[in-house]
């Protein structure tokens, strides 16, 4: 097709069809390098029938997007179905979830502060706050990512294809998982099955007093800060300004790609965050999601663990 052409001349490039879908929601739309997801402004956002905001944090991934919500005491969200998958995690108050499958079974499940939990794909669900205060809770899904994809709204929310194998499957693995009474692991992250989803939520557990190694990664993440409070180093090089980022319950934060990535506690309790990414260790997706999750088979390029005897000093110095 020629320059001429008017059919070439009307077309749009450098399109983001899932910032002009949040846009035209009239959602909040809040940023920064960390959030406090606890004090964050909602206003009523008549899709979910509940009060919400959309949440982008500095150095988040390009496939996954946060959804912040609140529900006052005793009132229900509108019913909805959906084929993107999200994981929750309860920030306070406490509720319940009706879920209908596409068999037509029912399920109800509940959820409490710093609980995580999940509706299988495309299952309608109606979320209610069961307690005497508000219930609010977050939702990091792969929204993003499909919207680019299929730049359909009418696809990811009005679409009535069965998905009988995927539900299944998600009630099998457990639709509520408490991060909190995960056993302790020397491992950085340590994955949670929760639904069996594409979107993957890895738990990191500190002691008192340590810290992980410095690990570059691929893709951006999202980290949420569940239980105590710790801090994260980032750098991209042995000589490059280096980045903190605090957090505790409640705080999200966003770690960049292709960036060195150190977590710490510097206190004296036990310190939990969860980390969600697209690529689970049941669905990896990428190469460099199955090299996290121990496939030693696949090049994943730009891994990178940085050993205790090459920490930069300042870096050795944080705790």
């Amino acid at each position: 097709m020629s320059e001429q052409d008017p059919g070439f001349l009307d077309t749009k490039f450098m399109v983001d069809p899932y910032l002009n879908w949040v846009k035209a929601e009239g959602a909040p739309i809040v940023s920064g390098q960390a959030l406090d997801l606890l004090t964050v402004e909602v206003k009523d956002w008549a899709r979910f029938g509940m009060k919400g905001a959309v949440c982008h944090v500095d150095g988040r991934c390009d496939f996954l997007t946060t959804f912040l919500f609140e529900l006052a005491a005793g009132a229900s969200s509108a019913p909805m179905r959906h084929v993107y998958e999200e994981a929750f995690y309860v920030l306070s108050g406490a509720g319940e979830t009706e879920i209908t499958l596409s068999n037509g079974d029912k399920r109800t499940i509940a959820w409490a502060e710093k609980k995580l939990f999940a509706v299988p794909v495309n299952a309608t669900a109606r979320h209610r706050a069961t307690g005497t205060a508000p219930a609010r809770f977050v939702a990091l899904s792969d929204f993003r990512y499909l919207m680019g994809l299929y730049r359909n709204e009418a696809f990811l929310f009005g679409n009535s294809a069965p998905m009988h194998e995927r539900q299944s499957r998600a009630c099998a693995a457990g639709l509520v998982i408490d991060p909190m009474a995960q056993p302790d692991s020397q491992d950085e992250l340590t994955p949670l099955a929760l639904a069996d989803m594409t979107v993957g939520v890895d738990l990191t557990t500190l002691a008192p007093k340590t810290s992980t190694l410095a690990r570059r990664q691929m893709q951006g993440r999202h980290i949420l800060g569940v239980d105590g409070a710790g801090f994260t180093l980032s750098f991209s090089s042995d000589t490059s300004d280096v980045l903190r980022t605090d957090w505790k319950h409640g705080v999200l934060a966003g770690l960049g790609p292709m960036r060195f990535h150190q977590h710490f506690n510097a206190g004296p309790a036990p310190a939990r965050f969860v980390s969600v990414e697209l690529g689970s260790m049941s669905s990896p997706m990428f190469r460099s999601r199955r090299a996290v999750y121990g496939d030693t088979e696949v090049y994943a390029s730009g891994a990178a663990i940085i050993p205790r005897s090459d920490e930069r000093p300042e870096v050795r110095a944080a705790l």
